[in-house]
């Protein structure tokens, strides 16, 4: 399940996108098990092993209402994401939008519209917009009516023949992707994904891979210029790669290395925890001459050197010392750099520069004042963001479900994930190291339960979600009691919504603490007969005694304690741990109240 093609299908009619569900679903599917290259593009990572599971398509509709996509369902994972545009504006902003969010292969669009999108030729010149934008994202168009002159024939489909019985579409459009994995950045894109073990089902990640690829094309090019052409002054192409450890950084500059026609040459790693000063970078990135510093015996090339016109990687940029990035000013602004020894000539670093940082420590750094915004504006260039897999739940549920299996083979076992321990785990926030806490817990469970069990519930997976952080084990059923305060209990007799209430809290306290049902509900009486009801005439006289003549309302109270936690904690980042608010909810939920 690595390479996840888009396909899209336009029209200005709602209803004939409603009757491609399911029909022409089901053709497509068809068609591309029956397809070599697509099928094993689309296995590729699953060990090698036939599949004899059919292939799941996950379809969304856009720009209108489907009725049918209601009662539409598809197994997990999906290997394809068939996109259904209704547009009718003349503009087609909705499939532009689409086109640049995520890694399209084909596009199918009806050949006329109505005459505020531009009449009869409307769909082909946007399938031809699309192939001058995109080249690699292949086009077909659909119609009642004769084929354009201009335009090929074996991208042409009568609608009449094409729509009663599907095939016909079906079978162009896995042709489509067919001729789009042709495209050597696509292959050796849609390859690279299934060599880093890279497993996402959302569309955020998906939409990750589209920048990568789309940032390949400006990285420049591995041939060298033209003789004929003086050598301009030129800026490195530079990428931050930005985001929380484990969130799969390397892995996408390496993505980014084979979709670029850098591929055939070098892809260098070098780790910034290594290089602890001065002398040590200069003589790793550029090189040294011999005699440069004790035991330099010969002349040495740097990594910069081994990479060539490929990609070098600064892993880990943000644990650079910052004596060492006034070193990196000119490689970072166009290329040049020097040997250690070899001040007085001046060399041009042909490769391409991906950075990676950690967010929350680059964030500090910033901050601190320690680093030039003149260094900054160089490393900034081209900055990506990868989103924490705690926002990402279904790549949770595929990552744990393909770790599952992929443990369970190495160590001669058939163990499979529950459902319940699948969706305990798209709940746990994996803020230390994201895929590589969910790795190794997975592999903890495997190992220590193979022997006696093939099939993983929650209760097996539970306690190690409950581990301090010495590396002991606490028992969910057990965890500390606050101390009993003497105040007046709840009423004995409670109305439907005071039951409601402490219902849903119960269940809400056993799903935060994975408690059993008792022990959460004998807790969660402790907090609302005890403990709450002490705090109540604290916070209704400040909210009172603050308001002074008006008592402030309480969605006001709540906006007003909100802030002052983030505050009180130092911020969205710091406050995101104990409030269990993404830190990019809290910042999000910040500017809304800001711009209000």
């Amino acid at each position: 399940m690595p390479w996840i093609p888009h396909l899209m299908v336009m029209d200005d009619d709602p209803r004939v996108l409603e009757s491609l569900i399911p029909g022409f679903v089901t053709e497509l599917a068809r068609a591309a098990e029956a397809s070599t290259a697509c099928n094993t593009a689309l296995r590729r990572g699953d060990g090698g092993v036939p599949s004899t599971k059919a292939i799941q398509i996950k379809v969304s509709a856009h720009g209108y209402t489907s009725e049918r996509l209601a009662s539409y369902r598809y197994r997990l994972p999906h290997q394809i994401h068939l996109h259904l545009v209704c547009e009718r504006g003349g503009r087609f902003d909705r499939a532009r939008q689409l086109l640049n969010e995520q890694l399209f292969a084909v596009v199918v669009s009806d050949l006329r519209f109505s005459d505020d999108a531009g009449g009869q030729r409307a769909g082909q010149l946007f399938v031809d917009e699309v192939q001058r934008v995109h080249p690699h994202v292949q086009r077909i168009l659909y119609s009642a009516y004769p084929r354009p002159d201009a335009f090929p024939p074996e991208l042409f489909v009568r609608k009449g023949e094409a729509m009663g019985s599907h095939a016909g579409l079906a079978s162009m459009t896995v042709r489509g992707a067919e001729r789009h994995l042709a495209v050597p950045a696509v292959s050796a894109f849609a390859e690279a994904i299934a060599e880093q073990g890279i497993v996402y089902q959302s569309d955020a990640f998906g939409s990750t891979l589209a920048q990568i690829f789309d940032l390949a094309r400006l990285m420049g090019s591995e041939s060298p210029a033209p003789k004929a052409l003086p050598r301009m002054r030129r800026p490195l192409p530079c990428l931050m790669l930005d985001g929380e450890s484990g969130t799969g950084k390397r892995g996408l500059a390496a993505l980014l290395h084979a979709a670029t026609d850098r591929r055939n040459a070098p892809f260098v790693v070098a780790s910034c925890n290594e290089l602890t000063n001065e002398t040590l970078l200069r003589s790793t990135l550029f090189g040294h001459k011999r005699g440069a510093f004790t035991d330099a015996r010969d002349d040495r090339p740097g990594l910069v050197a081994t990479a060539g016109r490929g990609v070098i990687l600064l892993d880990d940029f943000h644990r650079l010392p910052s004596a060492c990035t006034s070193i990196l000013h000119s490689f970072l602004e166009d290329g040049e750099f020097s040997r250690l020894g070899e001040e007085e000539m001046r060399r041009h670093a042909e490769s391409a520069a991906v950075l990676t940082v950690e967010s929350q420590p680059w964030l500090d750094r910033r901050r601190s004042g320690e680093l030039p915004l003149a260094f900054l504006a160089r490393v900034e260039r081209l900055p990506l963001t990868v989103s924490p897999l705690r926002e990402r739940p279904d790549d949770i549920a595929a990552q744990a479900r393909w770790l599952a299996s992929a443990v369970s083979a190495e160590i001669g076992a058939d163990i499979e994930l529950s459902e319940d321990a699948v969706e305990g785990l798209t709940h746990q926030p994996f803020a230390e190291s994201n895929s590589r806490e969910l790795r190794n817990v997975i592999e903890r469970v495997l190992i220590r339960h193979n022997r006696v069990a093939d099939l993983i519930t929650w209760d097996h997976l539970s306690p190690y979600f409950a581990a301090d952080k010495t590396g002991s084990t606490v028992s969910p059923s057990s965890p500390p009691v606050p101390s009993k305060i003497s105040v007046a209990p709840f009423p004995a007799a409670l109305n439907d919504w005071q039951r409601r209430l402490r219902g849903l809290a119960t269940k809400i306290l056993a799903r935060g603490t994975h408690l059993e049902p008792e022990r959460s509900e004998a807790l969660l009486s402790e907090l609302f007969d005890q403990q709450f009801p002490a705090l109540w005439p604290g916070t209704t006289a400040a909210r009172e005694a603050a308001g002074k003549d008006l008592a402030i309302p309480w969605p006001v109270w709540e906006d007003l304690w909100r802030c002052f936690a983030v505050a009180w904690l130092g911020g969205p980042s710091p406050a995101e741990r104990v409030l269990g608010i993404p830190a990019n909810t809290l910042r999000q939920w910040i500017n809304d109240r800001e711009s209000k």
